[in-house]
C-alpha cells in the first residue's frame, strides 16, 4: 500500500506521529454493512492492527499511545471485551458520552487534536481512523499548521467532491485487505457460503502426521498458550503473535504451512465484511497436540501441588 508522496520512510524516520481512532463511527458503521456472523470488534482488530504496524514499522514513525474514542458503556452491551482487546493491542480507550450526543467522540477528537497542535511543536502528522466520518475541516486545519493528516475511512469522497484534498484520505479496504486475506487460499465462489464450523470436529483432517520440525511444534505450542481457549482462531493476530515471538529468522506462514500440512491444524474461509476472512482450528486428536495438552495438565497439577504444599506449611507455622 502507499502514501501520499509527502510521507516516505526515509523523511518520516525521525518524526513524530499521533493516532485517534473513532471507535463510535467505527462500530457503527461495521456493525451497520457487516454479514450477522461478524462481529465488528474483529474486523475493527485488523484494521487498527495493520494501520498501527503501517505507520510504525513501514512509514517509521514514532507513534504515541493511539486513542480509540466511544461511549464504551453503550457498545460493550453488544461486546463487553472491546476495552480489553483495545488495551492489548497497545490502545488506550478513552470514554466519550455518545448517549448525550450521538457524536461525542467525533466532536472530543476535534478539541483533542485543537490542543494538541497548539500545545506540541513535535507532532508532524496525525492520522484519523473513521467508519464514514471525514474530518475535512480538521484535516484542512493541520495542513495550515504544516502537520500532515490524514483519515483512514471506508467512505472516502470521490476527486470530484474532495479536489486538492483527495490526497488526505486513504480507503480502509486496502488495510483490510492486507490483514484479513494474510494466509493464501483458494478462492470461493460468491454464490457460495461458508457455514459457521459446528461444535465438535466435524471436519477434522482425515490424515495426520507427527510433526518433527522443531519450530512447528514450538509454534503450536505457542498457538495453544495464547489463543487454546478460542474454537476458532482468527489467523491474522496468530500470525502477528508468532512473528513477535519468531522475529525474522521464520515465516509465520510457512509455519502455519507445516501445522497444516501435519493434520494439527485446518484453515477455513469465514463470509465477513467487508472481505471473507479466514480463521484456525485445532485438532485435539492430533498426537502432538494431545501431548501438548497432556504436558500443560501435568504443569498445572504441578502448580496446584505446590501451592497446597505452601498452604499447609504457612498453617503448620
Amino acid at each position: 500500500m502507499t502514501m501520499p508522496d509527502r510521507i516516505s520512510p526515509d523523511t518520516a524516520s525521525t518524526q513524530r506521529a499521533c493516532m485517534l481512532v473513532d471507535y463510535d463511527n467505527l462500530f457503527d458503521y461495521i456493525d451497520r454493512n457487516a454479514t450477522e456472523r461478524t462481529r465488528p470488534k474483529y474486523v475493527i482488530n485488523a484494521l487498527l492492527n495493520s494501520a498501527l504496524h503501517h505507520v510504525k514499522q513501514e512509514l517509521k514513525f514514532n507513534l504515541d499511545a493511539p486513542v480509540a474514542y466511544a461511549d464504551f458503556a453503550s457498545i460493550g452491551s453488544a461486546d463487553p471485551e472491546i476495552q480489553q482487546s483495545l488495551y492489548l493491542a497497545g490502545l488506550e480507550p478513552r470514554f466519550v458520552p455518545a448517549s448525550l450526543q450521538s457524536n461525542a467522540s467525533e466532536i472530543q477528537i476535534c478539541v483533542d487534536v485543537l490542543e494538541m497542535l497548539q500545545d506540541r511543536e513535535d507532532v508532524q502528522a496525525i492520522f484519523l481512523i473513521t467508519g464514514n466520518r471525514l474530518y475535512l475541516p480538521l484535516l484542512k486545519f493541520c495542513q495550515r499548521k504544516n502537520v500532515r493528516g490524514f483519515a483512514i475511512t471506508f467512505q472516502p469522497p470521490g476527486i470530484s467532491y474532495s479536489g486538492e484534498y483527495s490526497d488526505l484520505f486513504i480507503h480502509a479496504d486496502k488495510f483490510l485487505n492486507e490483514t484479513l486475506h494474510a494466509y493464501p487460499s483458494e478462492e470461493e465462489s460468491t454464490e457460495t457460503s461458508t457455514p459457521v464450523r459446528p461444535s465438535g470436529l466435524t471436519t477434522v483432517p482425515e490424515e495426520v502426521t507427527e510433526i518433527t520440525d522443531e519450530t512447528a511444534l514450538i509454534a503450536l505450542e505457542i498457538i495453544e498458550h495464547f489463543f487454546g481457549q478460542y474454537e476458532e482462531i482468527y489467523l491474522t493476530p496468530l500470525l502477528r503473535k508468532l512473528s513477535d515471538m519468531f522475529g525474522d529468522h521464520d515465516d509465520p506462514k510457512v509455519i502455519v504451512g507445516k501445522l497444516n500440512d501435519a493434520g494439527a491444524i485446518w484453515l477455513e474461509k469465514r463470509k465477513g465484511f467487508p472481505f471473507n476472512y479466514t480463521v484456525l482450528l485445532i485438532n485435539y486428536h492430533h498426537p502432538n497436540v494431545i501431548a501438548i495438552h497432556e504436558a500443560m495438565e501435568r504443569e498445572d497439577e504441578e502448580g496446584y501441588e505446590q501451592v497446597e504444599s505452601n498452604t499447609s506449611d504457612a498453617y503448620d507455622d
